[in-house]
C-alpha cells in the first residue's frame, strides 16, 4: 500500500516529467483511480476471494430482503440458515414477480437496484444470512493510499505510465497489448502451480514405498 503523492512520484518518473510540465495532478490522480478499478476487476475475476467481504445478520421472518450497507461489484454467494445452506442466485423471473410474498423455505436470492438482495421464498421464521461480496471501491484522493498491495501497487505505476504516455499517441493495438500483458502477469502472481506429480521410470516395474524405495 503507496501513498497517492508516492505513486504519482513513480509514475512521473516513469515518464520523465518530474518537472510537472507535461502532465497535471488531476491527470495523475484520474490514471491512478481507472488504474486501481482495472486491477480490482481483473483480481475479481481470477480470484475474488482476496477482495472478499463478508455481510453476516439476521433476516426476519417474513422480510424478504436485506440492503447491503456498500454497492458490490460481484457476488460470491449467499447462504441461509443455521446450516449456512447455499442458496441459488437467479433472475427475478415472471413468477418470482407475480408472488414475491410466497412463504417457504428460501431457494434463491436475486439483486434489485445496487444493493438490495432479495430472498424467495420469503422465510416465515428468523434466519442467519451471509453474503459475500466484492464491494464497490471509493476513489482515493491526493493525499490518500492506494487499496492494493504494495506488490500490485507495481502494476499500478506501470498502468498509468501506459495509459498516459502511449493515449497521447492514439495506439489502441499498442496500449491494449501492454494492458494484455499486465493482466497476464497479476494472473501469473494469483493463480498457483499445478501440483506435483511423482513419475516412475518406464521400464521399472517397481512399486514405490513412502520410505523412498521401491
Amino acid at each position: 500500500m503507496l501513498s497517492v503523492q508516492t505513486l504519482a512520484r513513480r509514475i512521473r518518473t516513469r515518464l520523465h516529467d518530474t518537472d510537472e510540465i507535461t502532465y497535471d495532478d488531476d491527470e495523475i490522480l484520474d490514471c491512478i483511480n481507472n488504474g486501481i478499478r482495472f486491477i480490482r476487476r481483473t483480481i475479481a475475476n481470477i480470484r475474488p476471494a482476496l477482495l472478499m467481504s463478508e455481510h453476516k445478520g439476521t433476516l426476519a421472518g417474513g422480510a424478504k430482503n436485506v440492503e447491503l450497507p456498500v454497492r458490490p461489484l460481484k457476488i460470491i454467494n449467499v447462504t441461509l440458515g443455521s446450516g449456512g445452506e447455499f442458496l441459488y442466485e437467479t433472475e427475478m423471473a415472471t413468477a418470482i414477480y407475480e408472488d414475491m410474498y410466497k412463504m417457504g423455505d428460501p431457494k434463491y436470492f436475486f439483486l434489485t437496484g445496487q444493493k438490495t438482495i432479495n430472498f424467495y421464498p420469503v422465510p416465515s421464521s428468523n434466519r442467519q444470512y451471509t453474503i459475500r461480496t466484492v464491494d464497490d471501491v471509493e476513489e482515493v484522493d491526493w493525499d490518500g493510499d492506494s487499496p492494493l498491495l504494495t506488490e500490485f501497487d507495481d502494476f499500478l505505476v506501470e498502468y498509468a505510465a501506459i495509459r498516459l504516455s502511449v493515449g497521447n499517441e492514439y495506439d489502441m493495438s499498442q496500449e491494449n497489448q501492454l494492458m494484455a500483458n499486465i493482466v497476464a502477469q497479476i494472473q501469473q502472481i494469483l493463480t498457483p502451480p499445478p501440483s506435483g506429480i511423482l513419475t516412475r521410470p518406464y521400464w521399472d516395474s517397481g512399486s514405490w514405498s513412502s520410505g523412498g524405495g521401491y
